[in-house]
């Protein structure tokens, strides 16, 4: 049995939101807790009392912006994948969480804990949906048999975080088709 109040989903809307523009304003290591609190209009103990870390707040806080980033399969396995890159390029390109993702992955790939917990939202479902479009182009003759999948997903996927890390920018939403039929050309099954 549960004493006290129950949580107040506005408080943590309006933590998010405070994580999410002091991200954008900031970056990661410039986030300071009492300042989400006082940008919310919470108490820091209210913070602490939902999230036991900083970085775990910064996470939910991504993952309410990005939201689902799903999509509604056709049974064409390269158009469906096209369309979720297209799909991941945007919510990276047009929000304040998905252009802080990428330099968030850079700083906290030192806490092991928290790195995990970093691809196990973000990087591993986006990475077995597309393994398994890709699974299906190979099956139906669509790429050549001898294509790897992992190497596939980081070829078109990559510039969506080597453009945000190395160089400061972000990957033009636009962009995810151009790198998809770039590296689909040398994969087909011609």
């Amino acid at each position: 049995m549960s004493i006290g109040r129950p949580r107040d989903a506005a408080r943590d809307r309006a933590i998010l939101v405070a994580t999410l523009d002091l991200l954008a304003e900031a970056g990661y290591p410039a986030l300071r807790i009492d300042e989400v609190a006082r940008r919310a209009g919470v108490a820091k103990t209210t913070i602490y009392r939902r999230w036991p870390s900083k970085g775990e707040m910064v996470l939910d806080a991504i993952a309410a912006q990005l939201g689902d980033r799903s999509i509604e399969e056709t049974g064409d396995p390269l158009h469906d994948l096209r369309r979720l890159l297209e799909v991941t390029y945007e919510r990276l390109a047009e929000t304040v969480a998905g252009r802080a993702l990428p330099a968030l992955a850079a700083e906290i790939m030192g806490d092991a804990g928290l790195a995990e917990e970093y691809r196990r939202r973000f990087v591993h479902p986006l990475r077995e949906r597309a393994r398994a479009l890709i699974g299906r182009a190979i099956d139906q003759g669509l790429l050549r048999s001898d294509v790897d999948p992992d190497l596939l997903m980081d070829a078109v996927a990559g510039p969506s975080l080597y453009r945000p890390i190395a160089l400061g920018v972000p990957a033009p939403a636009g962009s995810a088709s151009a790198v998809f039929d770039l590296v689909i050309h040398g994969a087909r099954n011609h």
